[in-house]
C-alpha cells in the first residue's frame, strides 16, 4: 500500500519502532521502473485518481531505497508486471460471462467464449455478481452499486493494461526486505 503513502521517511521511522530489535519488515509495492510521481485530481476525468489512489504516489522502483535512517535494506527485487496484469484481469473476465451470456450460435461464439476463458480461467469479480452487488450497496450506498461495479472493472482492466504494457517491464511490483537499524 506504499502507492496511497506520502513522506515514506516520517513512516518507515515509525514503523522501525514497531519492529523488535532483530526485526524485519517484507514491503511489497507497485512501482515505475525510473519515475515517481504524484496522482493528482485534477479534473472530472481523473476519477481513478481520486477514489482510488487519493493523495497518493507511484513510487519508482528505488524510491524507497533512498529512506534507510531507521532500517536498513537487506535485499530489493523487481518482478515484471506481467503477473499483476494477468491478476487483474482474472478479477474481471468471469464477470463479463456471467452478466452476458454468450450465446453459442456457430464457431464464432465458441471462439470469443474461448478467448475470454483463455484470457482470465477465472474471474473472481464477476463469479460472485450478487455478493460484490450487495458489497458495492454497504459500502457505496443502495443508489449506486452499478456506478461502482464499472469504477472497480475499470479499474482492473486500466492496471492490467498499465502493468502488462512493454511487457511488464514500464510498471511492476517492487519488493524490498529491511531490517531495522
Amino acid at each position: 500500500m506504499f502507492e496511497h503513502m506520502k513522506n515514506y521517511k516520517d513512516l518507515l521511522k515509525k514503523i522501525s519502532k514497531w519492529m523488535k530489535t532483530d526485526g524485519f519488515l517484507f514491503v511489497e509495492y507497485f512501482c515505475h521502473k525510473t519515475y515517481a510521481y504524484h496522482f493528482e485530481d485534477v479534473d472530472e476525468d481523473d476519477w481513478i485518481t481520486r477514489y482510488f489512489f487519493s493523495g497518493g504516489t507511484m513510487p519508482s522502483a528505488n524510491l524507497i531505497l533512498y529512506f534507510q535512517d531507521d532500517i536498513s535494506v537487506v535485499n530489493h527485487w523487481l518482478v515484471n508486471g506481467k503477473h499483476y496484469a494477468q491478476t487483474m484481469y482474472r478479477m474481471i473476465v468471469a464477470a463479463f460471462i456471467q452478466l452476458f451470456p454468450i450465446k453459442f450460435v456457430g464457431n464464432y461464439s465458441i471462439f470469443i467464449y474461448d478467448l475470454l476463458i483463455y484470457q482470465a480461467n477465472s474471474n473472481l469479480m464477476d463469479k460472485s455478481t450478487k455478493a460484490v452487488q450487495s458489497l458495492m450497496e454497504s459500502t457505496y450506498g443502495k443508489d449506486s452499486p452499478a456506478k461502482w461495479m464499472v469504477y472497480w472493472r475499470t479499474y482492473f482492466m486500466s492496471i492490467a493494461e498499465l502493468f502488462g504494457y512493454n511487457d511488464g517491464e514500464e510498471w511492476m511490483v517492487a519488493l524490498c526486505l529491511f531490517k531495522r537499524k
